[in-house]
């Protein structure tokens, strides 16, 4: 078997509705369908019962985060490769599935094969042909328009059940720095990505959470990774990003001083007057 598509869900069941149906319809049928739902309270249960002939396997039952319900699915998959979609993403088309293997059919073998992410809002965002680890440290890529050899989860690890929001994005980064792992960009867009999902963004109340993600990957060479994080994270970054070189920063931050004096002068006046 080539494939198995896991969809985790807890109480979204509209949005369940809308990926069994995307998997379902698919014109290319050598996968199976997993989904692991954790004990929904709504009308979840109901819409995989409906589905229940184009899914393989299920299963409703509390987990302690999504990153577990997708290490179950893990566990239980049969596919030479593993694609997560979680419930809200959708397959780009019913012809999605076939379109990505004929691609994958005729370029080089590789570990992870990775397509451009088209969000619900009608984003898009380009990932590189080539990742480096530079720019998995300051990005990630989309869990759900990545197909994952099934064998490094077995041989190397499953999702880091500790993370909350983060552990797909350490998966890459380790995937990539220390099992050398082959990353392919494929042209074919795979899946839409649901912008109200958990992991839709990795927003600064996370910030923890990625630091600790660096420590795991990077060990005693974390400590300039991370400031080179944080740099990237500063005003001062952005300014060099957007406006130029630090000659330009120099000047701008000499003009906002001079006004700070014209200001306070200003203040001096208005305090003598009254």
């Amino acid at each position: 078997m080539k494939l198995s598509i896991i969809t985790i869900n807890l109480n979204n069941a509209s949005g369940l509705e809308r990926t069994c149906q995307s998997v379902i319809c698919q014109t290319f049928n050598d996968f199976e369908y997993i989904v692991i739902d954790g004990n929904s309270t709504d009308e979840s249960v109901e819409i995989i019962k409906k589905h229940c002939n184009g899914i393989n396997y299920w299963i409703s039952e509390e987990d302690t985060g999504i990153y577990n319900a997708m290490n179950k699915g893990i566990r239980k998959a049969q596919g030479y490769y593993c694609l997560f979609l979680n419930s809200g993403d959708y397959l780009f088309s019913p012809t999605t599935l076939q379109d990505v293997f004929n691609e994958i059919n005729n370029v080089k073998p590789a570990d992870i094969f990775y397509s451009n992410m088209l969000k619900t809002d009608g984003s898009y965002f380009t990932y590189p042909d080539s990742l480096t680890i530079n720019y998995l440290i300051n990005n990630t890529i989309s869990h759900q328009n990545s197909l994952i050899k099934r064998s490094l989860f077995l041989e190397h690890s499953f999702y880091n059940e500790e993370l909350r929001i983060a552990s797909d994005w350490e998966f890459f980064l380790k995937e990539l720095y220390a099992y050398k792992s082959v990353f392919l960009h494929l042209n074919t867009k795979i899946s839409i990505f649901d912008i109200n999902g958990i992991g839709s963004q990795y927003s600064s109340k996370h910030y923890a959470e990625i630091i600790n993600m660096f420590h795991n990957v990077f060990h005693e060479l974390s400590e300039p990774i991370i400031e080179n994080y944080n740099y990237r994270l500063s005003i001062y970054y952005e300014i060099i990003k957007n406006y130029g070189n630090t000659k330009l920063l120099t000047f701008f931050f000499t003009l906002i001083k001079i006004l700070f004096k014209v200001l306070n002068k200003i203040k001096k006046i208005f305090k003598i007057r009254n």
